[in-house]
């Protein structure tokens, strides 16, 4: 694949980290590039941050993303939108 590696420790697991939101609870450890050589050498090397590590990647990736754009208008004359995102149903 190439590219630089970031590697991040999150305290949840894959779905605590996707489902739970932002808060004191969970923290995030990330070292500064390049990465050390071994996993004892990165967890010296890396910080500890309260907080989602959420929070982080959008920044990391805000920087890598490009421009944002508009998006295109939702729907079609067959399929017309019924409303804005997120929906109604949502909230109903």
């Amino acid at each position: 694949m190439g590219g630089d590696v970031r590697y991040v420790l999150s305290s949840g697991g894959h779905v605590a980290g996707i489902v739970n939101p932002p808060g004191p609870k969970p923290w995030y450890e990330v070292a500064k590039p390049p990465n050390p050589a071994t996993a004892d050498q990165w967890r010296e090397a890396a910080g500890h941050h309260s907080g989602s590590w959420w929070e982080d990647w959008a920044r990391w990736a805000g920087q890598r993303a490009g421009r944002r754009i508009q998006p295109p208008p939702m729907g079609s004359e067959r399929y017309p939108a019924i409303a804005d995102a997120p929906g109604g149903y949502i909230y109903g």
